[in-house]
């Protein structure tokens, strides 16, 4: 589709904390901006990006498959050279975030055909534009690629350079992006692997694996709930903090000029520290809500399905000396609280309810 007006004024509407909104606009005129190019700007990492990669110091533009308006967000494949070429020739980012991945593993495993594709296809084919347009890449990858210990003996926490051993197909593919972007000379790829997330807008709890625990609150019959795993949920808002920071020390802004020692390569971790299992996350959700959780048991065997790694805890130092801070991450409770806004009376109105909108 044409896409010449979209990119040279871009809009967007964020929600402000106190229920107002405002409206930004980006131009093409700015020559002082970093260009920076969203893929995947409809999910939940994505959605906090692009709200917060605002003002006068970044000209925006983000791309979906799905849910994009043509104005704010624009519909590309990214399975398809052609449709990523257009845009990166049309808009000329400085800097591409590919945050476009297959993330879940159970649907990652129906179709490997598919889940390579988009999990390493799209990133090498990203990585090549960028080289040959002199673009930077910030490639998400995930805690997944660690083993918890199985194979390797190695144990979290992990530091960048631990072994890998991923130990489901998601897995392998993400571990697979990772080393495709990376050896591609003149991509200044740099690769930023995160936990689970979650985001506080989610249309449903579906959305994120760790709000999909709510769930268990529907139903009042007596059931387990997998407490074997240790999981590390981080608010998108956080992640998305420390990729503005990234972005800039990969951009050709103000007091850094092009072509100059870019520190931001490699790999580097951004995890919140606060560790929980699903069943430890339920009681918690219960708590908030203030739904009964009595009927819900720990379970202490490892879940069905495809299999995870039990613990993949991820040492951020080499992130927090790279960026010059260290991240201060939303609590467990304080972000739950503010996920779940949404769902609360749904679940507290109708416990096993079957239509209930989750």
């Amino acid at each position: 589709p044409p896409m010449g007006s979209a990119i040279s004024r871009c809009r967007h509407r964020q929600e402000a904390s106190a229920a107002t909104s405002r409206e930004f606009a980006m131009t093409a005129t700015q020559a002082s901006a970093l260009r920076v190019l969203v893929t995947g700007a409809t999910g939940m990492l994505g959605r906090s990006l692009c709200q917060q990669l605002v003002g006068p110091e970044f000209e925006l533009m983000g791309t979906a498959l799905r849910r994009a308006d043509g104005k704010v967000i624009m519909r590309v494949d990214l399975t398809s050279e052609a449709e990523v070429v257009a845009v990166m020739d049309t808009f000329k980012p400085d800097v591409v975030i590919n945050c476009a991945a297959e993330r879940d593993p159970d649907t990652a495993a129906k179709d490997e055909a598919r889940t390579r594709m988009l999990n390493v296809d799209s990133p090498k084919m990203l990585a090549m534009l960028c080289a040959q347009r002199g673009s930077a890449l910030i490639q998400l990858s995930t805690d997944y690629v660690f083993d918890g210990g199985v194979f390797t003996k190695s144990f979290p926490p992990y530091d960048v350079d631990a072994p890998t051993h991923p130990l489901n197909l998601y897995a392998v593919t993400k571990r697979d992006s990772e080393t495709v972007v990376l050896a591609c000379k003149g991509a200044r790829a740099l690769v930023l692997r995160v936990p689970v997330l979650y985001a506080v807008d989610c249309a449903t709890v579906s959305e994120s694996a760790s709000l999909s625990v709510a769930k268990s609150l529907l139903s009042k019959e007596v059931s387990k709930v997998d407490n074997w795993g240790v999981r590390f949920p981080t608010l998108v808002d956080d992640v998305a903090s420390v990729i503005v920071d990234l972005v800039r020390l990969k951009g050709r802004g103000p007091g850094r000029a092009p072509g100059t020692h870019d520190p931001a390569t490699g790999i580097l971790h951004c995890s919140s520290p606060y560790h929980v299992s699903k069943y430890e996350l339920v009681k918690l959700m219960g708590r908030i809500l203030d739904v009964n959780t009595e009927h819900l048991l720990p379970d202490d065997e490892a879940p069905k399905g495809e299999p995870r790694p039990k613990m993949t805890q991820l040492n951020c130092d080499r992130t927090w000396s790279v960026i010059g801070r260290t991240q201060k991450f939303t609590s467990l409770e304080d972000g739950m609280r503010r996920a779940l806004r949404k769902f609360g009376e749904e679940i507290k109105r109708a416990p096993g309810a079957a239509d209930a909108k989750l």
